[in-house]
């Protein structure tokens, strides 16, 4: 096998055609082998076939999954949802991935198989492989150091732990590669439409929506940048162009994430998080998993020995010996920098570098969780492992032994599948009977019931997929899962007493182990074998009312301790944050009220009122909400800091 390429595209016609035949062999090698990897997700029969583990996966990706293709298959851009948290913005909750373009096939599906998810990630282990391929081909020239780099990459402890069942971490992470292999061809050719295909790719992880990890690809991919444009004397306007083009394009095309999870994420619960609570990360001793796998746990930062030792021997080449450098010695030389200094973040609050970048690095305050780093030592480590191969056989073929040569790739390929299949144990359990949304007694109470009106479900987070299950069976909950959540609506369910909000958010139906005892509250189904009650309420909850007084707060803040007040009656007064035109006065007559739809996009609701008055929804607000009454623009308003509101004058009115 000649592993040694021009630098071309595969598919370039000036590319001899055996180098392009054997560059999609590579590419083959490289999309198959994570299948094999996982090869008992979807090989075995059914009933014998195992399954990703229970986590993030089924309670959160599964379920928001399903709800998104639900939405585009009928012809709408799942902005909102109200099925969750009492509603929730999620095109600003990048959990969802509403805009991320590689997921739009599952639309193909009425309901989303886990199957298809499973495979769908595996498909991404595949993805970073290939561009990693081409990426480290592009800097040594030669196709099996790419191969090398690409099948450890795909494979490594890191890909292939947590970050499958966090799919959105693998949604971002396998475009770095791509944007290095696009960002290497655009500068050594001078090329800016080169360099905005590289905005592109990175912008494409953006959709993604793991923004800790675009922190990452955003700090080595400006390195990166940098170091190009200075080893190839580029020259300024050229490097002012090249930086400007891939900042402008990449933020432009994932600014359709971005935005509204910015939006989101100032509003959101996170805002709460300490220096303690965020900069949690690897311990010193964790770090024998670079040797060997971790035994009972997850071992992101194996590479295997193959990567190891090939790229301490890419970082021995790099050691100057009284002459100038080679430009493939420099690369090393980045790529040892970038996998110490990620390793050294990824310690946390254990070491002495990520403190530093706590205060000094801007976005490095806003993440928990710092050993995720390990997604950049494991790409550095991969890299290296492509730089050494292609040293050692330049090497070996200037000291005459390179007959043996055409035997050491598909060894070192062996031995790596072999070494990291080792570091994957804890990734895969037997598909429990029934599935993963195997319905409880609980499960199918709610379905048949809840959807009466325009009622909600607390379900606590008890059913199958955990809190989100809403979303795949249409009902409406005050329970979510999710990092994202708006801040105001969980001080509201957190503070407010508990029946209030029960009345306010119009709940009928609460699934519980608790034992409630309260007038209007009563058992309808016990689930000993679970220990879960389904209690069904009557204790004048609304979807809407109207009230005839109200009191101003300074903020929402204040509003919503108010609304906590045991001594409001939130039926009678309204908790504003401006002052409502037209003012509310006294009612002089029994007046109509009837909520006509809720849709994901616009609840319509009818109303009659006799004097002036406010109409709360029970509907959580949200910047971007606006109101229309019989047609025209009205001033929407935020009653008792979390729920929609509109003052009207007397007479009938239509509501959207």
């Amino acid at each position: 096998m000649d592993t040694s390429l021009p630098l071309a595209d595969a598919q370039d016609p000036s590319t001899p055609r055996s180098a392009r035949l054997m560059t999609w062999i590579a590419i083959l090698v490289v999309v198959v082998l994570p299948f094999a990897y996982f090869y008992e997700l979807w090989l075995p029969p059914p009933a014998e076939r195992m399954s990703l583990i229970h986590g993030d996966l089924q309670e959160q990706h599964l379920p928001m999954r399903t709800w998104v293709a639900r939405e585009y298959r009928a012809g709408r851009i799942p902005i909102w949802s109200p099925h969750t948290l009492g509603g929730e913005p999620t095109a600003a909750n990048s959990v969802f991935s509403v805009f991320y373009p590689l997921g739009l096939w599952e639309v193909v599906f009425p309901t989303l198989p886990f199957l298809a998810l499973e495979m769908e990630i595996v498909a991404y282990l595949s993805l970073a492989g290939v561009f990693t391929l081409l990426y480290v081909r592009e800097i040594t020239g030669s196709l099996g150091a790419g191969l090398l780099s690409g099948v450890t990459f795909a494979l490594s402890g890191f890909l292939t732990s947590y970050p499958m069942l966090q799919m959105i971490i693998l949604q971002v992470a396998l475009w770095l590669p791509a944007g290095l292999w696009l960002l290497e061809r655009g500068v050594r050719r001078r090329s800016l439409p080169t360099v905005a295909l590289a905005g592109v790719a990175l912008g494409i992880g953006i959709l993604g929506g793991h923004f800790q990890t675009v922190l990452y690809v955003a700090y080595v991919t400006a390195a990166y940048l940098a170091f190009r444009l200075i080893g190839e004397r580029a020259g300024w306007r050229f490097s002012l162009l090249a930086a400007g083009v891939l900042g402008l394009v990449t933020l432009g095309v994932g600014a359709p994430q971005w935005l509204p999870s910015a939006e989101i994420i100032a509003r959101s619960t996170r805002g709460r998080l300490g220096y303690d609570e965020i900069a949690h990360g690897f311990r010193p001793e964790d770090l024998w998993g670079l040797l060997r796998p971790n035994p009972g746990q997850w071992s992101p930062l194996y590479v295997g020995w193959t990567a190891l030792l090939l790229g301490a021997g890419a970082l021995w080449a790099a050691v100057p010996r009284g002459r100038a450098i080679p430009w493939r010695r420099g690369q090393a030389a980045f790529w040892g920098a970038v996998a110490v200094l990620s390793l050294l973040a990824s310690l946390g609050k254990h070491g002495f570098f990520y403190p530093v970048l706590y205060r000094v690095a801007p976005g490095f305050s806003l993440f928990r969780d710092q050993e995720r780093a390990a997604f950049l030592v494991a790409l550095a480590l991969a890299v290296l492992a492509g730089l050494g191969f292609a040293a050692l056989r330049q090497w070996l073929a200037g000291h005459g032994a390179g007959r043996w040569w055409r035997w050491a790739l598909p060894l070192l390929l062996a031995v790596t599948f072999a070494d990291l299949s080792r570091a994957d144990g804890l990734m895969l359990e037997p598909l429990p009977p029934g599935g993963w949304e195997a319905p409880t007694p609980a499960t199918l109470y709610v379905q048949e019931h809840a959807a009466e009106g325009w009622a909600r479900v607390s379900s606590e987070g008890l059913l199958p997929l955990d809190g989100n299950a809403a979303l795949r069976y249409g009902y409406r909950d005050t329970t979510g899962n999710g990092p994202l959540q708006i801040g105001a609506y969980d001080r509201f369910i957190t503070e407010t007493p508990e029946v209030r909000w029960w009345q306010m958010l119009n709940v009928r139906h609460v699934v519980t182990r608790r034992e409630l005892d309260f007038p209007g509250i009563d058992l309808v189904l016990d689930d000993p074998n679970r220990g879960e009650r389904v209690y069904a309420l009557d204790i004048g909850g609304r979807d809407a009312w109207i009230v005839h007084d109200a009191v101003l707060a300074a903020d929402g803040a204040e509003a919503l301790a108010m609304t906590a007040d045991g001594a409001l009656d939130p039926f009678a007064v309204a908790v504003l944050e401006h002052t409502p035109d037209p003012a509310p006065a006294l009612a002089t007559a029994p007046e109509a009220l009837r909520v006509a739809a809720v849709y994901p996009w616009k609840v319509i609701a009818e109303a009659q009122l006799e004097s002036p008055g406010i109409l709360v929804v029970s509907e959580v607000d949200y910047p971007g909400w606006g109101v229309r009454v019989n047609g025209e623009r009205a001033e929407a308003l935020r009653a008792y800091g979390v729920l929609r509101a509109v003052a009207l004058p007397a007479g009938s009115h239509l509501v959207e």
